[in-house]
């Protein structure tokens, strides 16, 4: 979670996720949210996730022209 202070750059998380995953788990997709959608018991209800799909604040990291090494 960020502090108030603080930006997160969508650049710098594909960075820090390509070096430390493998190139078909770094994420395409990339949507900041005040918080994420949980049930009673604590889970992040995922089904409501893709359900709301891309917006117009979705970051992709193809359209920014940043390729993957395989």
């Amino acid at each position: 979670m960020l502090k108030p202070d603080q930006a997160a750059d969508p650049v710098d998380i594909i960075r820090f996720a390509e070096k430390r995953m493998a190139h078909f788990m770094v994420p395409r997709f990339i949507d900041f949210a005040e918080a994420l959608p949980k049930t009673q018991t604590g889970k992040i209800q995922k089904k409501l996730l893709r359900e709301a799909g891309r917006s117009a604040s979705t970051w992709d990291r193809e359209a920014a022209g940043i390729k993957i090494a395989r």
